[in-house]
Order: C-alpha cells, then structure tokens, then sequence
C-alpha cells in the first residue's frame, strides 16, 4: 500500500476548461481561508443574508424563497423534484441530453409518473412534443426543463415552453446549472416556478453549493401537500427556516468556507456587473468556435441554440478523442471534458465559464490542440485557428 499520504498534498494548477469546475479566481479561494465560524454564529447569518441578496439579483427574482442548497446541482435537482411531486403525480420532463435524463430519473424516484419529451441531442427541447404530451397527460403537476443542456452545449428558448406549461397547469422547473451567470435567466419576468444552478459554473465558485429559487406558486403547491416531503436533508421548508432571515432554525451544518466562496464569487459578478459578464461569456465562445471552425473541425450542436459557456465539438474520424484529452491534460495542464451519454467517444467539451472564460484562455487550448490534432494525423494549417479567434476578439472588441 502507497504511503504517499504521509506527504503534504499539493494539487496541480490546471486550466479548467472542461465542462465544470471551472477555474477558480484567487479571492474566491482566499476567502475560503477565513476562520472558520459556527453555522448559527451572527456574523455567518450576515454573510447567508448577503449571499441570498446577491442571488436574488443573479436570478433576477424578488423570491424570498432564493438560497443556496448544501449540496452540488444534482443536490438542487433533487430538491425540486422531491419538494413539487408526490407520488402519482405525472412529470413531464423534457430530455435532449444527460441531464434531461437525470432529471426524469429523479422524478420517478420520486414516485411521479414520468413522462419524457425526447429530442434530437444538440437541438433544444421540442415545444410540439411537450404541448402534445400535456394535452396527453391532463394534471400534470411538473414540466421540467435544462436551459443549458451541458451534455451537448444546446440553450434551450423557455418563454414559450412556459407559458404552454402554465396553460395546462403544470409547474416549471428549470435546469439553468449552466446558463447561470452566462446568458440571460430572470426568473420573475418569465414566471419560472423553480429554478436552480450550480456554483461551479459561470458563477466562478468551487463545487459544493446549489442556489435554487422558488416563486410563489411552487411554494404555495408544497404548502398543500398531502404527504411529508420523502427527505429529511432536501425538505425545502426545513432548510428554508434555517435561511429564513427572521427567525433561525437549526436544519442542518452549512459548509462555512463554501459559503464564504460564494459570497465573494457573487460580490465579483456584481463589480463585473451581470449583463457585462454575459457579454464577456458570448464574446468569448465566438473566438472560440471561430478557432474550432478555421481548424475545420464540426461544432456538434445547432448554431441558433449554442451555448455560450460550453462549446461542444466533434473529434475527427480516425482521432481518438481521449488521446486528445489525455494529451492536454498531461502535456499542456489544460483539462477539457469528453462526451457523456449518445456523445460518449464521440467529442470534446470545452468550457469557458466564470474566471475560465478569458480570450487567453481560448487561445491557450486552441495552440495545443493544433499540435496534437497535427501529430495525430489531421490535416492542420498552424495558427489558423489562433488567428481566426483573434480576428472574433477584435470584431467584438477584445477587453482580455
């Protein structure tokens, strides 16, 4: 047995350009090393009251119900699921990816019946097919929705897919793990029921916490349930007593120091201001498919739907496309994701979000990818690719 243990750890310093975690800056890991204070102590309510506040802000909501979950996203997808459904409720869940997938996973552990909307992967969710599947199923009490489907790096349009939930009565949950941070995601404007992220992502923090918001309707069906929520740990209103602002109520042991992260995180994105790094996220990913594209490689998902903090591409027939990312990781520090579900084998990841979404970056992993792809036996015209990203930055006025 190895007793490397016995040495001092030291992580190496990768460029996360994968599909999350995403890099994190220096002030959000500095504050991780404040002391750490009890989860009931005063002074760590102010700093929950001022991560709440900012979160309101991000998901543009006047929800008092807005916190974050101790837990990943898929610890928010669960809180969802397990707050709005009891079991014999129907779910409609729309799946044009893995976490379309997951989500109707959980819906039926949940013990709804679960119905799923399938779409082409790489294309969003098909509003013909939901509509179709609501006349199917009156009563549904969820539709389900990923804005930012992370499998394949498709956005999905929720406006009209809302409004046609609304119509029938459903309650929306929205999947915005991704797209938090990135694009555009107002909660109150587009009457989104629930809605939940990661802190990972866009929002520039370490993994460990998940902010979800919750409007009035869907408290208001939690409220009048007929059964005890089936989990003690994602019971939304015992969490939400111990986030309540006026009288504290002991649930659970927050994870301080990731607390302590994100309140620096959100302080960050309102000095950037959010529509500024939405820009800086959209002027970003179009140097970088500008480069994937001058290099001749296939962006695998529909243009008018791509996503901004995630590009997903095509390997080339005859590269092995976990060589690639072997070779990045090992040769250039650089750490990019492979393809999950029906893209498994088939294609690369890469993420420009939060602190990672920088023009330098985008260079960085098109220059390596050059070599690679070119010892590989692909066809490459070197700096090509560099160049067509810098000529994007330029047209949309480069500020790295």
């Amino acid at each position: 047995m190895s007793e490397s243990y016995r040495d001092e750890f030291e992580a190496p310093n990768r460029l996360l350009l994968g599909a999350g975690p995403c890099t994190v800056h220096p002030r959000v890991l500095r504050a991780m090393t404040q002391p750490v204070v009890g989860h009931l102590d005063p002074v760590f309510f102010q700093v929950m009251d001022e991560v709440c506040e900012m979160l309101r802000r991000v998901f543009h909501t006047g929800n008092h119900v807005t916190m974050p979950i101790s837990a990943t996203g898929t610890g928010a997808m669960e809180t969802a699921c397990v707050n709005v459904l009891e079991r014999g409720d129907t779910a409609i869940v729309c799946r044009n990816g893995y976490f379309g997938v997951r989500l109707a996973d959980i819906a039926q552990r949940c013990g709804a019946n679960t119905v799923m909307v399938d779409s082409p992967w790489g294309r969003p969710a098909d509003l013909n097919a939901l509509e179709d599947a609501l006349k199917a199923n009156p009563g549904t009490r969820m539709v389900g929705l990923v804005h930012a489907e992370t499998s394949t790096g498709a956005l999905t349009p929720l406006l009209d897919a809302i409004d046609l939930a609304h119509r029938h009565g459903a309650l929306v949950v929205v999947d915005a793990v991704t797209s938090l941070g990135s694009h555009e995601v107002r909660v109150d404007d587009w009457d989104i029921d629930v809605c939940y992220s990661a802190s990972q992502k866009c929002l520039g923090a370490p993994p460990g916490l998940a902010p979800i918001s919750f409007g009035e309707r869907a408290m208001a069906a939690i409220d009048s349930r007929s059964s005890k929520v089936e989990s003690f740990y994602f019971n939304l209103q015992g969490v939400a007593e111990y986030w309540n602002q006026t009288q504290r109520v002991y649930h659970h042991t927050s994870p301080i120091t990731m607390t302590y992260a994100m309140r620096e995180s959100l302080r960050m994105m309102m000095e950037e201001g959010i529509e500024e790094r939405h820009d800086r996220h959209a002027r970003v990913a179009a140097g970088l498919r500008a480069g994937l594209t001058a290099m001749g490689l296939e962006l695998a998902t529909d243009p008018q739907y791509q996503l901004n903090p995630l590009t997903v591409v095509n390997a080339p027939p005859g590269v092995d496309e976990a060589m690639v990312r072997q070779r990045l990781l090992n040769e250039w520090n650089i750490e990019v994701s492979g393809g999950l579900g029906e893209f498994r084998g088939q294609v690369w990841r890469i993420g420009m979000m939060g602190e990672g979404a920088r023009e330098r970056n985008v260079l960085a992993v098109l220059a390596a990818l050059e070599v690679i792809l070119a010892d590989a036996g692909y066809e490459v015209a070197y700096g090509a690719s560099v160049a067509a990203a810098q000529r994007s930055f330029a047209r949309h006025g480069s500020q790295d």
